[in-house]
């Protein structure tokens, strides 16, 4: 009761105390800005990337072909959205899904397309860090589908197209190398090295003496990001 009592009484003096001490400016206010700690990495963005498919046997089979269709180009552009989280100097987990598609078109309307679309989740291990700069190695693991569809006019070019499309399901692996840059507190982009690699799960595209199997590719990819 007795010690009770002194701390009640000494809260008096110690304010005394406290005020003259920021009077006499030996105690300065320092205001703590509510920040998470720059380790960390968190945000989800729009991605666009370039694939570069080799698609050799692909455009000759449309060469081969009785109807004239026009070869399809190798570099496929595919959009989507990206989401990651962990610690920049440490592990860090995201998923993707991305669709893109290639379609060339002939001058009596003979149409070849090749769609990708696919998704799965990344893992990355950062390597270098600086301040609003980060440097990670990882791979992109999942699952897509890839639709080739070929449709032409039987003479009259103002007919009902015909043809054939195919359909194939795949695993693929992507190995990366991804620089990030947080341009502002809320705002960063990264860009990414890979090689894209597709192991089917069908039995592939037999086509005449052709059989059309896996995908694969170097690819270049920018993300504008959304968080920290």
């Amino acid at each position: 009761m007795i010690i009770f009592a002194v701390i009640i009484l000494s809260v008096p003096a110690f304010a005394d105390s406290y005020e003259e001490l920021e009077e006499s400016g030996q105690i300065v206010e320092v205001e703590m800005e509510n920040e998470l700690p720059l380790y960390i990495r968190a945000g989800v963005g729009l991605k666009v990337e370039r694939l570069e498919l080799n698609l050799d046997q692909i455009n000759s089979l449309l060469a081969t072909a009785d109807v004239d269709f026009p070869a399809l180009d190798e570099p496929m552009m595919l959009y989507g959205i990206e989401g990651v989280g962990g610690v920049r100097n440490g592990n860090i987990y995201g998923v993707y899904l991305l669709h893109g598609r290639n379609r060339s078109r002939g001058s009596n309307g003979e149409t070849a397309e090749l769609s990708l679309t696919y998704g799965g989740f990344i893992y990355q291990r950062g390597i270098y860090m600086k301040k609003n700069t980060d440097i990670s190695i990882g791979t992109g693991i999942g699952y897509g589908r890839s639709r080739l569809e070929l449709l032409h006019h039987k003479g009259d070019p103002f007919s009902e197209a015909t043809g054939s499309t195919l359909e194939k399901d795949f695993l693929l692996l992507e190995p990366t190398i991804n620089l990030h840059h947080q341009l502002t507190p809320v705002i960063g982009i990264d860009c990414s090295l890979g090689y894209f690699m597709s192991y089917d799960l069908d039995d592939g595209w037999g086509l005449s003496e052709y059989d059309l199997d896996e995908f694969e590719g170097g690819s270049v990819s920018l993300r504008v990001n959304f968080g920290m």
